[in-house]
């Protein structure tokens, strides 16, 4: 299906740009609708098609900008010296968790934070699920070259 290493690069570009995206939704049901002021912008106040479109503007570039200088160094490296998969899979499951720190704070100030009691943790959990769900694509994906 995929002849090139750029055609599957940019199709896992294109996945971590999307899961990204879907994490920061699932966040904000989870998290961002216990939060009921209009100081902040959610899918509660603003809509879900606005709420996703504004993510994917808003930090679009910086995700591929991440997924370019960071994300294909690391993975090339992982399939260099890290031969178990299951190994690798760990691996991102935890980068991704701390990733989803970071998300975390992006989305949600303190002030949120402490006024309604948001959790962290909840965001580590999604983005772990979606590092696994990532390390799967990339294993189906740079798998077909060998098809």
């Amino acid at each position: 299906m995929l002849d090139s290493g750029v055609k599957r690069f940019l199709l896992l570009g294109l996945v971590f740009v999307g899961l990204i995206i879907t994490g920061a939704i699932v966040l904000e049901v989870l998290e961002g609708y216990q939060i009921t002021t209009t100081e902040f912008y959610g899918i509660r106040n603003i809509g879900f098609v606005t709420y996703s479109l504004s993510l994917l503007f808003a930090y679009g570039h910086h995700l591929a900008a991440i997924y370019v200088i960071i994300v294909i160094p690391i993975s090339w490296l992982l399939r260099k010296r890290v031969h178990s998969t299951m190994i690798r899979i760990l691996i991102y499951i935890c980068s991704w968790g701390v990733g989803g720190i970071w998300v975390f704070d992006q989305l949600y100030s303190e002030y949120f934070v402490v006024g309604y009691g948001l959790n962290r943790m909840t965001s580590i959990w999604i983005f772990a699920v979606i590092g696994l769900l990532y390390a799967i694509a990339e294993h189906r994906i740079l798998k077909s070259r060998s098809a």
